[in-house]
């Protein structure tokens, strides 16, 4: 019996999208906003918690991949972005005492120097441009 439940249910899903990081962070988002339920207990929280859970579960039975698959995209270059951001400031704080970052004027990379105050003439390795930048600490 549960075999059988197990086949049609692999035949049913077939075609279809199933599950992606954007899904992972729309349930954590739903579980997160049904925990402030909890606390809250109005119906409104429980309604906005429905929302996520809506949307994960239509795009897990979407049978249009090629869209679910850009949606996912955008979702992985938004988290990345952010989580990017984070990370150099992380790094900025870890390594305040050796080193300073600075952003290139030309492309925008962000670039690890070696902490000597005064004006230096720095080398940018992603444009090959290079620019004078006054470390004051």
């Amino acid at each position: 019996m549960f075999r059988n439940l197990m086949f049609k249910l692999a035949s049913f899903m077939q075609g279809r999208y199933g599950h992606d990081k954007l899904n992972t962070f729309l349930l954590v988002l739903t579980a997160i906003i049904y925990i402030v339920y909890w606390f809250v207990l109005s119906p409104w929280v429980f309604l906005i918690a429905m929302v996520p859970f809506g949307i994960y579960v239509f795009r897990s039975l979407s049978k249009n991949i090629n869209k679910r698959l850009r949606e996912n995209r955008a979702y992985i270059k938004l988290y990345s972005i952010i989580t990017g951001f984070f990370k150099r400031q992380y790094y900025k704080l870890r390594d305040f005492k050796t080193h300073r970052y600075v952003k290139c004027p030309y492309c925008k990379a962000h670039l690890r120097l070696k902490k000597r105050k005064g004006k230096q003439k720095i080398h940018c390795p992603r444009c090959n441009e290079d620019f004078k930048k006054n470390i004051i600490f």
